[in-house]
């Protein structure tokens, strides 16, 4: 009996022997200030571990594994951005997004279930891909009359193609659209309660789905266990939305206070997308385009006025830059900068980016925050960002899972 003991204890002491824990691929980044959004203040010149995947720990002083170092000499650590408001095309623009800082995103809607293919690619270990959550295609009311074209759908799905021809797709055909959704294992499902803001000829005042088609597309939904987000801009189509039960609003320029506290009531959560109503006043528009220009400007300032109201009721409101990720193109951070522009603190701001968009997308247990367990997704900045949110325009060193994607450090390898 006794040296059957031994013999285990033997073996024990094998399988948790440092060395062997050292093996595993470790990344220790020293001398880093740690700004972890759920505290008020900063944790300075601390040791980060990162094992695999995960974060593994964060001290202060040094610690003495083995593994690859890297001394941010006093860089400051933030958790890497959320965007949940994305239209992810293609592996580049993915770089692109990550390239930014940005982590995580949530597609809302790419053809061709790109967002699927994005996802399956970061999921296999790719340093290069973010964390995609893909929602696929959108469920609309009249598919065949939407700009931009998605009638990839109806090739994606043949057994859909019924529905070219039909008047409006109604309740049953909403439900189809998010059940041949799901079947591509999406993560999300976005309903469009009203039509688009970015183009002449449609109003964004005016419903698309009505309330029996967006109550059966979020019913159908929440059967499959799928949350559903709502691109909304009237108080009407938003508290349609919100009584069928969606868990985001996406853009809500126009909506008023009474609106608002019934997204508070309900716990759901306020997308403003300021940085793409913005981008969209280009001094550069083409003259056609002026119309639209006199348009934007008055949602503007509706949704700045919205999103004082939400502060002040106590909405969440995250960050969504409603962006491909074109290099040319506007980012969360933007939305970030934006954000504290309507009166958000710049720790409220980026929040928004990180803690808030992880509670709003259900992925808090792994993202959005610095402590031992969750994903080590980190991106690190010369200067404070909380002290001047334009730091967030220049990370240094980016962390995804676990892997080193960039680093800018002075002698640092090329990668």
């Amino acid at each position: 009996m006794k040296a059957r003991i031994v013999l285990v204890l033997i073996f024990l002491a094998f399988v948790w022997s440092p060395a062997l824990v050292q093996g595993q691929q470790t990344l220790i980044l020293e001398h880093a200030n740690v700004i972890n959004p759920i505290s008020d203040q900063p944790l300075l010149d601390q040791t980060i571990v990162l094992r695999d995947s995960k974060i593994l720990s964060i001290s202060s002083g040094p610690v003495s594994l083995a593994g690859e170092r890297i001394d941010l000499r006093g860089a400051w650590v933030l958790p890497g951005l959320i965007d949940v408001h994305i239209h992810p095309m293609n592996i580049a623009r993915a770089r692109s997004m990550l390239s930014r800082g940005v982590t995580t995103g949530r597609s809302m809607f790419t053809g061709n279930y790109a967002d699927v293919g994005l996802r399956a690619l970061h999921g296999r270990g790719d340093a290069d891909i973010p964390t995609i959550l893909a929602a696929g295609y959108p469920v609309l009311a009249y598919p065949v009359r939407f700009k931009p074209d998605i009638t990839a759908l109806f090739l994606d799905h043949p057994a859909l193609d019924d529905l070219r021809s039909s008047d409006r797709i109604g309740p049953e055909g909403a439900r189809r659209i998010v059940r041949a959704n799901a079947d591509r294992r999406v993560d999300w499902i976005k309903v469009f309660a009203n039509e688009r803001a970015g183009i002449l000829k449609t109003d964004p005042s005016t419903r698309n789905l009505n309330d029996e088609e967006l109550m059966a597309a979020v019913d159908e939904a929440t059967r499959l266990g799928l949350p559903a987000a709502a691109h909304a801009y009237s108080d009407e189509g938003v508290s349609a939305a919100v009584r069928a039960g969606v868990r985001s609003i996406e853009h809500g320029s126009l909506i008023t206070e009474p609106t608002l506290k019934l997204m508070r009531e309900q716990g759901v959560y306020f997308v403003p997308t300021l940085s793409a109503l913005s981008s969209a006043l280009s001094p550069n528009a083409p003259p056609e385009e002026r119309p639209l220009r006199l348009r934007t400007e008055k949602m503007l300032a509706s949704a700045r006025q919205a999103i004082a109201v939400a502060r002040r009721l106590g909405v969440m409101v995250v960050a969504g830059a409603d962006t491909s990720y074109n290099k040319s193109e506007h980012t969360v951070i933007d939305e970030i900068i934006q954000l504290a522009a309507a009166g958000f603190t710049n720790l409220e701001a980026i929040r928004a980016a990180t803690t808030i968009a992880a509670d709003c997308l259900k992925i808090s247990a792994s993202k959005g925050a610095l402590k031992p367990g969750l994903d080590a997704d980190l991106v690190a900045y010369a200067d404070n960002p909380v002290k001047d949110l334009k730091a967030l325009r220049s990370p240094i060193v980016i962390v995804n899972g676990g892997k080193v994607f960039l680093n800018k450090l002075p002698g640092a390898p090329n990668r």
